[in-house]
């Protein structure tokens, strides 16, 4: 009797999962056609009804994680129908909104935050443009998820690419790469935008660093030649400053770099970190690398150049100034 009560049970179970199975496949056709019929009505077809993630929360009655599933299926979907987003007056209007409410429904989706930012930074056409709104969703994902490393890599990466914010990139890296599971060459990245914004000590401090204490090689030369790179760039363009004062004061180029020496304001005619002289030609003021140098040379930014001038300006802003 037990038996047989259990598969009569059992048997009338079915018909009931049954129709909870098909309300649950219905849900979605009839959401779409609700919300067509409301924005048919609205005189903003891009309207979002429930926009608030508190509140949808509360409404989710225990299944937030399934609701989180639906907004971001709901997410991916209007990202991604381009005749659509042609039809609105704001292409992605709402994109924000729903990654908002996708991450605050289920906090622990960590595509939310990283794919969800680059929707949001990519430029308009392709994206919402929104690379302020993407910083602030990956900043969600990371207070919720501290020791996860990706999210700082793409928070930096919103910042070099889309707002060519090199300074903030490099710390956002920065703290990444202090992190227990960051891979060894995240240092060398912040390196590289710290030094692109300005904070160029603290660019050579991690590479230095990277080049006495990593295990790999191909790191330890990447920092070599970053580091050997920063020291050419500064040596040449004290050089520029100090040819300029001595014509200046001369009424004519060095003929030679030992004029500066001869002059004063050098000690010493410097080498490039491989030990070989500058090349430097008379008639044009050029001075560079020469051919025969072992020096891998690695652009250093250009605003750099900048402030390095400012600093040889404050300390030898004289022609009687000595290096």
């Amino acid at each position: 009797m037990t038996g047989t009560g259990a598969r009569i049970s059992g048997g009338r179970m079915w018909p009931w999962l049954a129709l909870a199975v098909g309300a649950a496949l219905a849900v979605p056709p009839a959401q779409d056609r609700v919300q067509e019929r409301m924005q048919a009505r609205a005189p903003d077809p891009d309207i979002l009804y429930f926009a608030s993630p508190d509140a949808i929360k509360k409404m989710a009655l225990g299944y937030e994680g399934l609701l989180a599933d639906i907004y971001w299926m709901r997410a991916i979907q209007y990202y991604g129908r381009r005749e659509e987003a042609e039809r609105r007056p704001v292409r992605y209007k709402n994109l924000a909104a729903m990654l908002d409410i996708t991450s605050t429904l289920d906090p622990d989706m960590l595509d939310v935050y990283r794919a969800g930012s680059i929707f949001l930074a990519e430029p308009d056409p392709v994206g919402a443009g929104q690379p302020e709104q993407a910083v602030a969703l990956l900043d969600k994902g990371i207070a919720r998820h501290p020791a996860e490393w990706r999210l700082r890599l793409d928070k930096g990466f919103i910042y070099f690419w889309f707002l060519k914010d090199y300074r903030h990139a490099g710390q956002a890296w920065l703290d990444g790469s202090r992190l227990a599971a960051a891979p060894p060459w995240m240092a060398g990245l912040a390196a590289m935008a710290l030094s692109r914004g300005g904070e160029i000590e603290t660019a050579k401090m991690l590479w230095r660093q990277q080049l006495e204490q990593s295990e790999r090689a191909d790191i330890r030369e990447n920092a070599r030649n970053h580091l050997a790179s920063t020291e050419v760039a500064e040596t040449l363009w004290t050089l520029e400053f100090f040819i300029e004062k001595y014509k200046e004061k001369a009424g004519r180029p060095p003929r030679q770099l030992e004029d500066l020496v001869r002059a004063g304001f050098l000690r010493r005619v410097p080498v490039d970190p491989s030990g070989v002289p500058y090349d430097y030609e008379p008639a044009s003021g050029y001075v560079g690398l020469a051919p025969e140098t072992k020096v891998r040379y690695l652009k250093v930014p250009e605003e750099y150049r900048a402030s390095f001038r400012r600093k040889l300006e404050e300390l030898y802003g004289s022609a009687s100034g000595r290096g």
